[in-house]
């Protein structure tokens, strides 16, 4: 598996933190070259752990503030590529916000801005990435739960269940080139997103709401962020040669049925 991987460059948006950290540390480990790729500047303490993760090989990991909503960092970062020359295998399309808010609580301008990190982000990098995967390669985007059922949240659902929409349409178009496309959705996952849009709403509401989605799963618990990484970096090496199109649940069972499960163990039906 090294092998396959010390020639392999892959991208990560949304890099510097949570569930991207996780995702560029194992892809480091597996021997890629990882542009880790984040809104904050490169000189943001949010990327230490990174740098301390890699000074064993520094010049694996290159960190690069990017705007994934911002279309002309994308076509300058795939022309800086392509002078170097590099032949991307991976992309992984990880960066997204949240927002819980219903339809009627959400302003046109909150509902823009949700769609523009965690839609036209992933749309951008397929679409100035994907051209320079010359030997084939694979891509991963990171959709949700949210993307899979109905969530009060309206903005963040409507992107989620896009992005899967987007992944089927790419892997279709894509896959005469030898590149993959594929989505996961994670349920709850213990990261600093998550934890940030806890601490804007009230305290104790914010907890219920935690817990409540720990319980929504069969593990009664959230996954934590390597746990996803590893279904990524999984996706983009050659053990899934033969999955595309595909929409992946990494979520405890939350979609299985663990809502219902817990709902007959809680009334006394099981």
């Amino acid at each position: 598996m090294a092998n396959f991987w010390n020639d392999k460059t892959v991208i990560v948006t949304g890099a510097a933190q949570g569930q991207g950290a996780a995702e560029v540390r194992a892809l480091f480990d597996l021997g890629a070259t990882v542009f880790a790729l984040d809104v904050v500047d490169a000189g943001d303490p949010r990327w230490a752990s990174l740098q301390d993760h890699a000074k064993s090989d520094p010049g694996r990991l290159r960190i690069q503030q990017l705007d994934v909503a911002d279309e002309f960092a994308w076509e300058k970062l795939a022309e800086s590529l392509s002078a170097e020359n590099v032949r991307v295998h991976g992309l992984i399309n990880n960066a997204g916000i949240t927002l819980r808010k219903t339809v009627g609580q959400t302003t046109p301008e909150e509902w823009r801005r949700v769609l523009s990190i965690n839609l036209d982000g992933a749309f951008f990098g397929i679409h100035y990435i994907a051209p320079l995967m010359q030997s084939g390669g694979a891509i991963v985007n990171i959709s949700s739960t949210a993307g899979l059922t109905g969530y009060f949240s309206a903005a963040y659902t409507a992107s989620k269940w896009a992005l899967r929409g987007l992944t089927r349409s790419a892997a279709q178009e894509l896959a005469d080139r030898n590149i993959r496309v594929n989505s996961i959705c994670p349920g709850l996952v213990e990261t600093p997103m998550i934890h940030k849009a806890n601490a804007v709403h009230d305290a104790e509401k914010a907890k219920l709401f935690h817990e409540g989605n720990r319980q929504a799963t069969l593990l009664s618990r959230g996954a934590a962020p390597e746990e996803i990484a590893s279904v990524a970096t999984f996706l983009l090496g050659p053990d899934a040669s033969f999955i595309t199109a595909a929409d992946i649940p990494v979520d405890g069972g939350m979609t299985g049925g663990g809502i219902y499960w817990k709902i007959g163990k809680m009334t006394g039906n099981l």
